[in-house]
């Protein structure tokens, strides 16, 4: 010990130590009351977080069971006609042949049209004389 905290210790000798009482306890007591509630409400919190997390992940699971399969075969079909758009090379005699199906039955109800404005062409000219 210093020759200064001898002193100190000399000259207040005869101070009396503050009565605390219990301060000390009931304020450590408090403490650790609280500090045992945090740590409960802590666990508290974890437990409905994993409930939660259960329940979505449940939800998750049933909406791709019943999902999943038709999402997989749709997925595949698309990624199957995306092969063959790229992978087969572009056919003029295809195009030409679906030009002239199409100009076939644009043709078809030209031709039905006509024919009925002439039939009724003549059977008004025939109404007339």
């Amino acid at each position: 010990m210093t020759d200064f905290d001898a002193l100190l210790k000399r000259s207040f000798a005869e101070a009396h130590e503050p009565a605390d009482g219990g301060f000390v306890v009931n304020v450590t007591h408090s403490v650790a009351k609280r500090e045992e509630s945090l740590k409960v409400l802590g666990y508290m919190q974890i437990g409905a977080i994993t409930i939660g997390a259960a329940a979505v992940s449940w939800g998750a699971y049933t909406l791709a069971g019943a999902f999943g399969q038709e999402i997989m075969a749709s997925v595949g079909l698309e990624v199957a006609r995306a092969h063959a758009a790229v992978s087969a090379a572009p056919d003029a005699g295809l195009a030409a042949q679906n030009f002239l199906q199409s100009m076939g039955a644009g043709l078809t109800q030209v031709l039905l049209l006509t024919g009925v404005l002439a039939g009724g062409a003549v059977a008004y000219r025939a109404t007339q004389d």
